[in-house]
């Protein structure tokens, strides 16, 4: 050759033929009818080995060694067109590549099964479990305080709690103005330390449920503006005596006839309180 393949890539000659199934002889992607050609040429022709030798060193194509081996080996040129090592390192790569592919489905798949389990077995934890009492929604706790040397119940925050003469243990005789000046206590309520009495409820006559001890329907007195007082103790409202609930849910000794009339301010007289 008097010029390099790439002096005259662009002419008419054999060795501008050849040098456009270069690239694809080197994949390996060549058809058997195309390749020995080129495989005679390579075996007559410096010029184009050295070209292919270019080709073979680009990083991309470092996978097709045989190939430019086959370009410097007469023994291996003459046995080409029975073997081709060209498609079977490409078929290996391919092969490598869809099992690796399908490894990380399979492992993808497994985690996602093991984190739907792990959240189905979260779920039914959740549910076996029972949820913890929570005071708060089961009505009032029922606490104690000493006033005046007499240990009463009292709500969470402390307001003295009453028992009206006229009720029974299944019915409150309190209703409309009198529950006004009277709240009754919703049940149904929960025993604080120190609270020994049998606690339960009643249906007032709108529905409500009110909580009871010892027999007894409770209220508040709205006369009670802060905890520790017993301003409704003896005293006669709505058509009975009022007494603070003591903790032994006895009733407290008469110490003379009971007071009457609403607290101080109040003009709507005996029966309004």
């Amino acid at each position: 050759m008097s010029q390099r393949l790439d002096g005259h890539v662009d002419g008419s000659g054999e060795c501008a033929d050849i040098r456009v199934q270069l690239g694809i002889y080197v994949f390996g992607a060549i058809t058997p009818a195309d390749r020995a050609p080129v495989v005679r040429h390579l075996a007559t022709c410096p010029d184009c080995r050295d070209e292919l030798v270019g080709l073979a060193a680009l990083p991309g194509l470092l996978l097709r060694p045989p190939a430019v081996a086959a370009a410097y080996s007469s023994d291996h040129l003459a046995a080409a067109p029975e073997r081709d090592p060209g498609p079977a390192v490409l078929n290996r790569t391919l092969g490598t590549i869809t099992r690796r592919r399908r490894r990380r489905r399979r492992l993808a798949g497994f985690a996602a099964t093991a984190l739907t389990a792990a959240a189905v077995a979260g779920w039914a934890t959740y549910l076996a479990v029972p949820a913890a009492p929570n005071p708060a929604a089961s009505g009032t706790v029922l606490e104690t305080d000493t006033i005046r040397g007499v240990t009463v119940l009292t709500n969470a925050e402390g307001f003295t709690l009453y028992w009206f003469a006229p009720d029974t243990a299944t019915w409150s005789d309190c209703d409309a103005s009198c529950a006004r000046h009277w709240p009754p206590v919703t049940g149904p309520v929960t025993a604080g330390q120190g609270v020994p009495g049998a606690l339960g409820t009643l249906t007032r006559p709108g529905g409500a449920v009110q909580a009871t001890y010892d027999g007894h329907p409770l209220y508040t007195a709205s006369l009670d503006t802060a905890p520790g007082q017993a301003k409704g103790n003896g005293l006669y409202s709505g058509g009975g005596v009022w007494h603070e609930m003591t903790v032994s849910g006895a009733t407290p000794p008469a110490s003379g006839p009971p007071a009457s009339g609403p607290p101080a301010g109040d003009s709507e007289g005996s029966e309004g309180y």
